[in-house]
């Protein structure tokens, strides 16, 4: 499964980041992948972020049937 996150700016709140880590490897242990995006980059790089989940998804589903 994977699981997409836009997050706000929690990427520059060093205590934030790390209670994202964590959840991202719980999440990873019951088999989710999570990609995340700050909503600053979604915002400013739109195409780029859109082209960047179609290429993880692509990837995600070779190794995920």
């Amino acid at each position: 499964m994977l699981a997409i996150g836009v997050d706000g700016y929690s990427h520059e709140f060093i205590e934030v980041y790390n209670k994202d880590l964590k959840k991202d490897k719980k999440l990873n242990e019951l088999g989710i992948t999570v990609l995340r995006f700050s909503d600053h980059q979604v915002l400013k790089e739109m195409d780029n972020v859109l082209r960047a989940i179609e290429w993880f998804i692509f990837e995600f589903e070779k190794t995920h049937p």
